[in-house]
């Protein structure tokens, strides 16, 4: 991903990074978060500590209460919790849970001395929509939070909307796509990229199509994104990095396609798919790019064809990387011929280029 650092994407999350390296947002694994978790509600905060600047302060020492609205996993046994906060921050820069009265999260939490922690600093407090699903008490609490996170699909505030779709692409699973679905015909573009990440993060390809011709009409991102003015890009980006994580023969059409793209980082992503898919059918592609402007992309095409070949087959000439990028062409030409007098013939595959 290539963000300015001026508008780091921590400056909208729930934890103040400060500068510090932190996982990109929206990027939560909450199967794993609902796992760990022996309480998850959602609700707002109702009064935090006002972080101070102190060198050397103890972690987590703060004290937030949260009215809870909506629980999912656990009970709580009362209308408010105590979630520890850090009540300093680190001057020259480091990790730091931070609440504000007036937030609103889904907090994924574990006892600890009498109040409840986080279980992810990064993750452990999303922002929320304040609708609410009125399921029946008692369920499974994924079904229960996909339930709520569908009912943020029609908040008034548009942001909460995107947090919703975000969310739900982030369940891995759901019992039902169709609530998400209703917002492919959305009128704004942004929208429907969330849309379509969150589809394409639940397995279901039946957005490549759409996906395929945003990125037909979109030029190719900037180097350096400014938000929100980029933000448009920013999903682009992010849509981009969900290509290089298909794995499945279904979707080849579309890689195959991607591969050949006049954009450099879609092909990069796509080739990188199409190695760990490892299709002898994507082998004419492959040569193809063999020749890209990008060195990069023509050692990842290279390495996508020797891993077509017979198991017991070996190569003494493979170059490394770098020796690749110092001779492209000589590489290209060697992986070519090598592919016509004898990788087509051992590879472990039916091929028909």
């Amino acid at each position: 991903m290539r963000y300015s650092c001026a508008v780091a994407i921590c400056l909208l999350s729930a934890v103040a990074a400060l500068g510090y390296p932190r996982p990109p947002e929206g990027t939560e694994n909450i199967p794993k978060l609902m796992e760990e978790a022996t309480l998850v509600c959602k609700g707002e905060v109702i009064s935090a500590p006002k972080p101070l600047s102190v060198a050397d302060a103890p972690r987590m020492t703060g004290t937030a209460t949260v009215r809870v609205d909506q629980c999912f996993k656990g009970d709580p046994g009362g209308g408010e919790i105590r979630v520890s906060v850090d009540s300093s921050l680190p001057p020259g820069g480091g990790p730091a849970f931070i609440l504000n009265p007036g937030d609103y999260r889904v907090f994924f939490l574990k006892s600890l001395d009498g109040k409840y922690a986080v279980v992810d600093e990064w993750f452990g407090a999303l922002r929320a929509s304040r609708e609410i699903a009125h399921a029946p008490g008692g369920g499974d609490p994924k079904l229960l939070l996909e339930l709520d996170l569908d009912a943020g699909l029609h908040d008034n505030d548009p942001e909460r909307v995107l947090d919703s779709i975000r969310m739900l692409g982030n369940m891995k699973t759901l019992r039902s796509t169709a609530e998400l679905k209703t917002l492919l015909d959305a009128p704004d573009l942004l929208v429907k990229t969330y849309v379509w990440q969150a589809l394409l993060r639940l397995k279901d390809y039946s957005v490549l199509p759409a996906v395929a011709e945003f990125f037909i009409a979109q030029p190719e991102a900037p180097r350096e994104l400014f938000l929100p003015r980029d933000r448009l890009f920013a999903m682009q980006d992010e849509l981009v990095g969900e290509v290089g994580t298909i794995r499945s023969l279904d979707a080849l059409p579309y890689l195959e396609r991607f591969a050949v793209s006049d954009k450099r980082f879609l092909r990069m992503e796509a080739l990188q798919a199409l190695r760990q898919i490892g299709s002898a059918h994507s082998a004419s592609v492959l040569l193809r790019e063999l020749d890209d402007p990008d060195p990069d992309n023509g050692f990842s095409a290279m390495q996508g064809l020797l891993a077509l070949r017979a198991a017991d087959s070996r190569i003494e000439w493979v170059p490394t990387w770098n020796e690749f990028r110092q001779s492209p062409q000589f590489y290209a030409a060697q992986t070519r011929e090598w592919w016509r007098a004898e990788g087509k013939k051992r590879t472990a595959l039916p091929v028909n280029n």
